[in-house]
Formats: structure tokens, sequence, C-alpha cells
């Protein structure tokens, strides 16, 4: 499964609950007004990889990790969008199966966007 971004943009979330993604104001993105571009990219990808995330594809402004959850095995996708112009970057979570995840997808990405402006901000 190769990911990528469409029209320039992070994949709008299908009418299900288990995707969230802050291209399209489901949480607010990563902002990285103190540091250069690359510094920020970096970072998330530290974060992603500290969090359990297994990075599958790193471009200059894109980057797809997978989740797996422990129990049941279930695979999530990660997606980020660098933003260079507004020095910001979007994510995108979503399950690969099923409907409803409790919350998992949406509690994933405020753990990374909430250590991620610690760590940029």
């Amino acid at each position: 499964m190769d990911k990528q971004l469409i029209e320039g943009k992070l994949a709008v979330c299908p009418d299900k609950p288990n995707c969230v993604n802050t291209e399209y104001a489901d949480l607010a993105p990563i902002s990285y007004a103190k540091l250069r571009a690359d510094q920020a990219w970096n970072t998330l990808q530290v974060i992603i990889k500290a969090q359990g995330g297994e990075i599958k594809k790193v471009e200059q402004s894109y980057l797809w990790a997978t989740f797996t959850s422990s129990l049941f095995k279930f695979t999530d996708d990660v997606e980020a969008r660098l933003e260079t112009e507004n020095k910001r970057i979007h994510l995108r979570s979503a399950s690969r199966v099923g409907y409803y995840d409790f919350n998992a997808n949406k509690k994933r990405l405020q753990k990374i966007i909430e250590e991620a402006t610690s760590k940029i901000d």
C-alpha cells in the first residue's frame, strides 16, 4: 500500500469516525515557527518512532508511517505533509479496517502534536 499526496494535500477522511486530519480542521496542525523546516521534519520523525510508529516512506514534504495495535494487530496509517510556506506540519491518521476506533487515531495525533509542540515551539 503506497501512500501519497493528492493534489498537494493529504487525502480527505472518509465518512467514518476512524480518521482524523489536520488538513481539514479536525485538529490544529503542528506549527514550527521557531525552527527550520528540516529540523521540524526530523523532530516529527523521531516522535513517530518513539511512539511506536514504523516509518514507511519519507520525502521532502511527505511522510507515511504505520502503527500496529498491540492486542488485535490492526494497522493504522499516519501521514504528514510539511507546509513550508506557513511553517506547519499537517497530519492524518486513519484505520485501515473497521468503522469505529474508540478515538485511537484522534488520541494518537493529539499525542504527536502535543509532544511536537513541546519540542518545536
